[in-house]
């Protein structure tokens, strides 16, 4: 008989937690209180609007409903019933939020759900006041922004593994009628786009798997430092429209780029940053032109195979730019017009020299006359270079030169911070589905972490400017 693992008990948690209190109070918080003063930290638009929603005094403070959140996240305790009854238990805790007596749960969820813009607010606040210390710890990493994209998997139906298991039976008993019929594939295809309980919920792809989540990118300087969240509402990953689920989530996260930044720079107007860094689903032709000529960034991105064409190239190119025939440098290409496609960059079309585009039928048909095509399409070669072409071609620093490696070998720190905040600080684990709170959760963890920064610095502890719970080891 196998042995039975043991079951986790509350107080199992709770015993834990009771560990770090070497002291009467915890390092924590007594480093919280020496360090850390949210009056002065939190916009007084968000007291005002605090104060302003029922038009009478609140049983709790703004500033001890924002503690409370904060040291949730420092727990890494994702469901707000298990932080409560810790409350519940250690006065310690009561005493740093200045709760007299502990609230109710659903209080929490309203707090988050109410006060969305005001909690971005407040992050974005933390940003402003913390760039001038990036600058102070490293000048270098402080001038290089990361991108990356990420996603918080919602407590829904359609991620129970079970959900697309009933689907993956029905393609099976499929496969027994149709051999042909691949059921996996199958299944796949039947997962619905949305999830029932909130359509904002998207079907995604995210580390190598298939989910239903709330879509982000955050962007981070050099040091692993978050300076903006952005929620991508607009966009979905096109499963239909491409080969693979990668390509859909390379063309996914090509298209979130420049709307971000232009929203990130829109709030921290002051800031400027020497270098952009992001792997190869940022390699798009729109997204250098964007940061070489709006920004003044020097864009540092890994190239990516699909841009890679395994076409025959041009032979040359005109003194006006014109494309060459890849076979016979002395025929020039023929203009075609603008290719203008949903969801693609703005490309031009260039004709083989030996094709002629005629009408027939009211239907346009080509006749190829070379002897020897370069192709197999019926057309002959099409060259469709994209009108930001030449920025991608012409990257301000070598692909193959030593100060662009190192300068990508810092890229990874985006990735290390983006885990921290789902799983330290517990987002991995929510069992909310409402579009507000999963983004209210995401901006506290950010919160969390500059609230980190703030304590290191100001104790002159450089080196843990990740994580809160290193400083109290």
């Amino acid at each position: 008989m196998n042995k039975l693992k043991n079951q986790i008990h509350f107080c199992d948690i709770y015993e834990e937690v009771v560990d770090c209190f070497k002291e009467d109070k915890p390092k924590f918080i007594k480093l919280f209180e020496e360090t850390i003063d949210l009056q002065i930290l939190v916009p007084h638009s968000f007291f005002n609007a605090y104060c302003a929603s029922t038009g009478h005094p609140r049983d709790y403070s703004l500033s001890s409903m924002l503690t409370a959140l904060i040291v949730q996240k420092i727990l890494g305790l994702s469901e707000t019933k298990t932080f409560l009854n810790i409350l519940n238990l250690s006065s310690e805790l009561r005493a740093l939020c200045k709760f007299l007596k502990v609230p109710h749960e659903s209080q929490f969820s309203r707090f988050k759900a109410d006060f969305i813009t005001h909690i971005q607010d407040f992050f974005n606040n933390l940003v402003n006041i913390t760039e001038p210390i990036c600058k102070q710890l490293n000048s270098t990493l402080s001038k290089i922004i990361i991108a990356d994209t990420t996603g918080i998997e919602a407590y829904v139906k359609e991620n129970n593994p079970k959900f697309f298991e009933s689907i993956l039976r029905v393609g099976k008993s499929i496969n027994k009628i149709d051999s042909n019929m691949n059921p996996h594939k199958y299944a796949c295809s039947k997962m619905p786009k949305e999830t029932y309980a909130n359509p904002e919920i998207k079907l995604s792809y995210i580390n190598g798997h298939f989910c239903y989540a709330l879509k982000a990118t955050t962007l981070v300087n050099g040091l692993g430092i978050i300076r903006h969240i952005d929620f991508n509402d607009t966009q979905v990953m096109d499963f239909e429209n491409n080969i693979t689920a990668e390509k859909a989530k390379d063309d996914y996260d090509s298209k979130t780029l420049i709307p971000i930044m232009r929203r990130f720079f829109n709030v921290q107007k002051d800031f400027t940053y020497s270098y952009f860094l992001g792997d190869s689903a940022y390699d798009c032709d729109d997204n250098y032109k964007y940061l070489i000529k709006d920004c003044s960034i020097v864009p540092i991105i890994c190239p990516n195979p699909r841009n890679s064409s395994g076409l025959p190239q041009p032979s040359g190119f005109t003194s006006d730019g014109t494309p060459l025939c890849p076979k016979d440098s002395n025929l020039s290409m023929k203009f075609d017009g603008i290719t203008r496609e949903k969801g693609r960059c703005m490309r031009v079309k260039w004709l083989c020299p030996k094709s002629k585009k005629i009408r027939v039928k009211g239907k346009t048909k080509y006749i190829l006359t070379c002897e020897n095509p370069c192709t197999s399409s019926p057309c002959g070669r099409i060259y469709h270079p994209t009108i930001n072409k030449e920025y991608r071609l012409n990257c301000p620093i070598p692909r193959d030169s030593e100060e662009w490696i190192n300068l990508y070998k810092i890229r990874p720190v985006t990735e290390r911070t983006n885990n921290m905040l789902k799983n330290p600080l517990g987002l991995s684990t929510l069992k909310i589905n409402k579009t507000d709170s999963i983004k209210a959760e995401l901006f506290i963890a950010g919160i969390t972490q500059l609230i980190s920064l703030l304590i290191s610095y100001k104790i002159s502890r450089k080196n843990n400017v990740f994580s809160i719970k290193s400083l109290v080891a």
